[in-house]
């Protein structure tokens, strides 16, 4: 092989998010080289998916594979001289495995495990496992391999300055700060201040159909607004916001209920986003989608 070809195992809570897993990988892997390869062992298996990589990014990637929010391991396959792992026309390879997820640290970021400060009746307290109420339009604890893959897809630079206008739990926020961002954050609900100022991030409580921020002032923006139907005429106005806000070149990913995303694919046309990723998800059978663009230069 004249490139380094890797095997992506995708978690399996998100087999059926093929699309979006190979989008997220290629795009936390932007800037090596990374490409699809059409198929390689374990295809029998099913819940897999291939890249091929310069053997010289290799290291590069390794690096950042523990940020893989859909995909729980990878593997790197090898040429055997000998006994293998596996067999792929009609030759023996072994699998030498990058990187494999520690389960146990997923599970300690998991919303439900998290304080977060709330405020309630003038009073600002901790609450363990703050996930929303169940009021309309209250906030939700986004899974912590979605907000990974909503950064991911947007794949912000070290150092660049990211913005999440639906900041709610801050499950978003924590994973762009994870990856060196600059982050800045918004939610118009108040009550969530404290604990959104409290993960690190410049938080304004704002709304996000007008952004306290200047025209092309933010590098890379990934958000998950919310999915009722109340929120609709919101969200949208909110993403043509995110777009003016944008730097040209740079990009934008969200999770919205399927619902919206006829209205958004509609928008984003008009106001100069290139889509480069839209593809359905399951939620625990809420229907959404994962759509990304970037800004035209």
């Amino acid at each position: 092989m004249d490139a380094a070809l890797l095997i992506f195992h995708l978690r399996p809570a998100r087999r059926r998010a093929l699309m979006t897993a190979t989008a997220e990988a290629l795009c936390l892997l932007r800037g090596l080289g990374a490409a699809v390869a059409p198929g390689g062992p374990l295809s029998e298996q099913g819940g897999v998916f291939w890249l091929t990589l310069p053997v010289e990014a290799l290291e590069r990637a390794r690096a950042r594979l523990p940020r893989l929010g859909y995909s729980h391991a990878v593997d790197l396959v090898e040429p055997a001289h000998g006994a293998g792992d596996v067999r792929w026309r009609g030759r023996t390879y072994r699998l030498a495995r990058l990187h494999e997820e520690d389960p146990g640290e997923l599970r300690e970021a998991a919303p439900d495990r998290r304080t977060f400060v709330l405020e309630s009746g003038g009073e600002a307290r901790p609450v363990r496992g703050y996930r929303g109420g169940s009021e309309p339009l209250s906030r939700r604890g986004l899974p912590v391999i979605d907000a990974r893959m909503l950064v991911n897809l947007v794949s912000p630079a070290p150092g660049a300055m990211f913005l999440d206008p639906f900041a709610g739990a801050g499950g978003v926020v924590l994973e762009a700060l994870a990856s060196g961002a600059r982050v800045l954050s918004c939610d118009v609900d108040p009550s969530l201040r404290h604990g959104l100022q409290a993960l690190g991030a410049a938080h304004s409580v704002a709304d996000a159909r007008s952004l306290p921020f200047a025209s092309g002032s933010v590098d890379a923006i990934a958000t998950e607004p919310p999915f009722e139907a109340e929120a609709d005429d919101a969200v949208a106005a909110a993403l043509a916001e995110m777009a003016r806000v944008l730097s040209p070149g740079w990009r934008i990913a969200l999770m919205c209920a399927a619902r919206q995303a006829e209205t958004l694919r509609a928008l984003a046309a008009w106001l100069r986003l290139r889509a480069f990723h839209d593809a359905p998800i399951d939620r625990k059978g809420t229907p959404c989608a994962v759509l990304a663009w970037e800004l035209d230069a």
